[in-house]
C-alpha cells in the first residue's frame, strides 16, 4: 500500500461561509468529513495541516520555503505527496516546487477546487481523489511521476508549465505550451514519454528568494520617459507583445539605456499565454538586441518570475544567473 501524504495550505477546497457571509478557510478534519470517498483508496494517508490555513493570495516566497522544506524532510517516509492550494496563486507555487526540490524522484501533485467541498456541484472531490490516485500511481515499485505537478478537472499539467485561465470554470487551467502529462476519465491515461525525469542522483533542497525583481507590462501609448528605473532591479520582467516586441522608439532606448546603467538584467517575456519569445524576428524587436536582453523562451510568466527570484538569489554573478535561467532546471522551457 501507497504512503501518501497531504498537505493542507487552505484554499477554496477547504473554505466555508464565515459569520459576515464571506469564504475562509476551515481546518481539513472538515474537509475530511465531506468526502467519505477517502476511505476507498488502497491508500494509507497522513494529513499535515498549516499551522494557519492560507488564502491563496496570500502565498509568499517564505510559504513555497516552508512547503519545499517540509516535503524536503519528509521525502523518504512517503512515496508522494498532494498539496491542497488555492487556486490563484497555485502556479506559481507550483513552479516554486519545481525549481526548490531539484533532483525530485517522486510525485508532488497540488490541486484545489473552484467550489468549496460542500457545495452543490463542487469539483472538490474528483481533483482530490484523482490527485491522490496519480500520486500513488507506481510501476515496479517506482512512482509513475515524479515531478512537481498540478491536477485539474481530469487533467495532470506540469506545475511549472500551467497557469491559471479561468476564474469561473472548472476547467480552470491550462498549458498552452506543453501538452498534459495525463488524463482521468474512465481510465487513467498516463503519457509517459512526456514525463520529467532528473538527471540528478539525489533530491536537493534550494529554498532563497530575491525581491530584487521588478516587472513591467507594455501597452499602447505607455510613458516610458515618466517610467522610473528602480535602484533595486536586478532583474526586469518586461512583458512584451507577440513574440517578444517591442516599440523602436526613441523613449523606450532611453529607458533600457537606463535599466543598463543600472546594471539592470532584463528578461523579455511575452504577454501571450501561447508560444515562445524570439528575438529578432520583427524589426520592432531590435532595441531589444542592442541591450543583450535574455529570452523567457517558452516560459509561461508565473514560471518566469518565480525562477528569476530564485535563480538570482543562488547565482554568484549576473553571468551565471543568465546562464543557468536561459537552461531547463525542471522541463519548464523547451531548449
Amino acid at each position: 500500500m501507497r504512503k501518501i501524504c497531504l498537505i493542507y495550505t487552505g484554499g477554496t477546497i477547504g473554505m466555508r461561509q464565515n459569520l459576515n457571509g464571506k469564504l475562509a478557510p476551515v481546518d481539513f478534519e472538515e474537509l475530511r468529513k465531506n468526502i467519505p470517498a477517502l476511505q476507498l483508496l488502497p491508500i494509507e494517508l497522513e494529513v499535515k495541516t498549516m499551522a494557519r490555513p492560507l488564502d491563496s493570495s496570500e502565498m509568499h516566497p517564505s510559504v513555497w520555503a516552508e512547503l519545499a522544506t517540509e516535503i524536503y524532510g519528509l521525502h523518504d517516509l512517503f512515496d508522494g505527496f498532494v498539496i491542497l492550494h488555492g487556486t490563484d496563486t497555485m502556479a506559481f507555487t507550483a513552479s516554486a516546487l519545481s525549481f526548490m526540490l531539484r533532483g525530485l524522484k517522486k510525485p508532488v501533485i497540488i490541486t484545489g477546487s473552484q467550489l468549496p467541498v460542500g457545495v452543490l456541484r463542487t469539483d472538490a472531490v474528483e481533483n482530490l481523489l484523482s490527485a491522490l490516485e496519480f500520486a500513488a500511481m507506481e510501476e515496479a515499485g517506482d512512482p509513475v511521476i515524479q515531478e512537481v505537478c498540478i491536477y485539474f478537472e481530469y487533467k495532470l499539467y506540469r506545475g511549472n508549465r500551467a497557469y491559471k485561465r479561468s476564474s469561473n470554470e472548472f476547467n480552470a487551467f491550462s498549458s498552452p505550451n506543453f501538452p498534459a502529462l495525463a488524463e482521468s476519465g474512465v481510465r487513467m491515461t498516463v503519457h509517459k514519454e512526456l514525463l520529467w525525469r532528473s538527471s540528478k542522483a539525489k533530491l536537493e533542497l534550494h529554498k532563497g528568494f530575491s525581491n530584487e525583481v521588478g516587472v513591467v507590462t507594455l501597452y499602447p501609448g505607455l510613458n516610458f520617459s515618466a517610467l522610473q528605473v528602480q535602484s533595486n532591479w536586478r532583474i526586469l520582467l518586461l512583458r512584451t507583445f507577440g513574440a517578444g516586441n517591442a516599440p523602436n522608439s526613441p523613449d523606450f532606448i532611453e529607458f533600457l539605456s537606463k535599466c543598463s546603467d543600472n546594471g539592470t538584467v532584463i528578461v523579455n517575456t511575452s504577454q501571450c499565454v501561447s508560444g515562445a519569445v524570439v528575438h529578432g524576428l520583427y524589426d520592432s524587436s531590435s532595441a531589444l538586441e542592442r541591450f543583450n536582453v535574455l529570452s523567457a523562451k517558452d516560459m509561461t510568466f508565473e514560471s518566469a518570475l518565480v525562477k528569476a527570484m530564485l535563480l538570482l538569489s543562488e547565482s554568484a554573478g549576473l553571468r551565471e544567473f543568465g546562464i543557468k535561467f536561459s537552461s531547463s532546471l525542471a522541463g519548464e522551457l523547451t531548449e
